[in-house]
């Protein structure tokens, strides 16, 4: 094979990668936003529940004082899942804004409370980001796996 024939074949290869890479991009895009969507619908009848005392009996069985601020609360920790599940969208300096606002409102009893009885319910990659990055609470090593303490 000539010059012009490996030109051509690397040609082909590359527009075949790009395709690829392309592809994957546009599936990872159409998934964000079918969670936002998602999100969306979810935010909706949260929100209308909160509005009509009759919808937040119908889906929590009470409509008191403490359960709507429950649900207000589930309402912002779902929110906050969110951003960090489009974590990579945000440039650095917007990133460590939305860290210190999170960690402005985690510092309120309230909301570490619900976190402290609901945060099982996310899911482990969340919960992680939540106690190392957010609250700073550092996981001690199984003891199992521990080094020998030293004499």
């Amino acid at each position: 094979m000539g010059w012009p024939e490996w030109i051509a074949v690397l040609s082909v290869v590359t527009a075949l990668a790009s395709l690829a890479v392309e592809q994957h991009l546009t599936r990872i895009q159409n998934n964000d936003e079918a969670k936002a969507r998602h999100y969306d619908r979810a935010q909706t009848l949260i929100l209308r529940a909160l509005d009509d005392p009759g919808l937040l009996e119908a889906i929590s069985g009470t409509s008191d004082e403490n359960q709507k601020h429950r649900r207000y609360r589930q309402l912002w920790f779902n929110h906050v899942e969110m951003i960090f599940r489009q974590r990579r969208f945000f440039d650095r300096q917007h990133w460590q804004g939305t860290l210190n606002d999170i960690r402005s409102f985690m510092n309120m009893p309230a909301m570490r409370d619900h976190w402290g009885s609901h945060g099982h319910y996310y899911a482990g990659d969340f919960r992680r980001f939540m106690d190392r990055d957010i609250l700073g609470i550092v996981a001690e090593a199984p003891l199992a796996g521990a080094p020998p303490i030293a004499d």
